[in-house]
């Protein structure tokens, strides 16, 4: 994902803001006054690529690709602590404390408050649930696209493809959508059915198909919703998807 400042909205009005990437900063509702200074050492310099509130844990979650891990930040601490991924980088399913992430750059919360991600560098797109019936949640990690390696291809998500994808977002309808960078496309994930569809974009298409625009998607790297349009940034700057998507 291209750098960018990272700032979130929490209960009652505070706002989080990753500024550099590098540190935490914890801002009143007027989003000026600064209530607390977050210790982000555990980081060791290291970048995080993505923030998200999870309502289910109270908690604010960091991406940080470059330590394949997740971190986790709540009320309760004044520091940055290691939450999720051992740090090997991999992929593997399971409890949060033994699952393996790859340069995970990407992570936003469902409805339902599922954590969702994306990890870049074993181009798949995966979910992390939260029990909250369960004193610690009890969060697992599950793969839903990408479980046979990078590529391209459309259909059921246990056999679908990605190629090193940088983004996601959750349309309002709860499916996904996934900047899938390494195939200049953009994927749709229908959790109906569990099939994957490229809605925009693909290795082997001349030119897209929306709206009578001759585009070619060239590595995005964004995508996003706002006033009920969906957008994708890629180097050719910014392309409005067609609304049927939202």
């Amino acid at each position: 994902m291209t750098a960018m400042e990272l700032s979130i909205g929490l209960p009652d009005g505070l706002l989080m803001s990753a500024g550099d990437g590098t540190a935490l900063t914890l801002y009143e509702a007027d989003h000026t006054t600064v209530r607390r200074r977050i210790d982000c050492a555990v980081l060791e310099g290291a970048r995080m690529a993505d923030i998200v509130w999870s309502h289910k844990l109270s908690a604010v979650i960091a991406a940080v690709p470059e330590r394949n891990r997740l971190f986790r930040w709540d009320a309760y601490t004044d520091s940055l602590q290691e939450w999720a991924g051992t740090g090997e980088a991999g992929r593997r399913d399971g409890k949060v404390a033994q699952a393996k992430f790859a340069a995970t750059v990407s992570i936003t919360e469902a409805g339902d408050g599922t954590l969702w991600l994306v990890d870049r560098d074993s181009s798949s797109l995966r979910r992390l649930e939260i029990n909250t019936d369960r004193p610690d949640g009890d969060p697992r990690v599950t793969t839903v696209v990408g479980r046979h390696g990078a590529g391209y291809l459309d259909g059921p998500a246990a056999d679908a493809r990605l190629a090193h994808p940088e983004d996601l977002q959750i349309l309002y309808d709860g499916s996904v959508v996934v900047a899938d960078t390494g195939n200049h496309a953009l994927r749709h994930v229908d959790l109906t059915d569990l099939e994957v569809t490229t809605v925009y974009g693909g290795p082997e298409r001349e030119a897209d198909e929306l709206a009578g625009e001759d585009v070619v998607l060239d590595t995005p790297v964004r995508v996003t919703v706002a006033d009920s349009q969906l957008w994708v940034e890629d180097r050719n700057g910014r392309h409005l998807v067609e609304p049927r998507y939202v």
